[in-house]
């Protein structure tokens, strides 16, 4: 059985991360299917994108534990910096 951090979803291709954890896709961000912790991009500035992911900090948390957690956040922030 998969978890998040181990499962294998390698039928979606993100534009940064990693499908099953932190990632960007389709105009989002967001820590695998967890609805919650979803940023649009969409009619967003960058600063409004990262007030947005600043904001959901205390939802995020439970998903920046272990090492590949905090990579895959650090890379879709990068990116989210350079690309939005």
């Amino acid at each position: 059985m998969s978890t998040p951090d181990t499962g294998d979803f390698k039928a979606t291709r993100v534009d940064a991360g990693a499908p099953n954890l932190w990632h960007v896709h389709e105009g989002h961000f967001k820590y695998g299917s967890i609805k919650e912790t979803r940023v649009n991009f969409a009619g967003r500035t960058l600063e409004q994108i990262m007030a947005k992911i600043a904001e959901n900090e205390p939802i995020n948390a439970p998903y920046m534990r272990t090492d590949n957690q905090i990579l895959t956040y650090e890379d879709c922030i990068k990116w989210i910096k350079k690309n939005c």
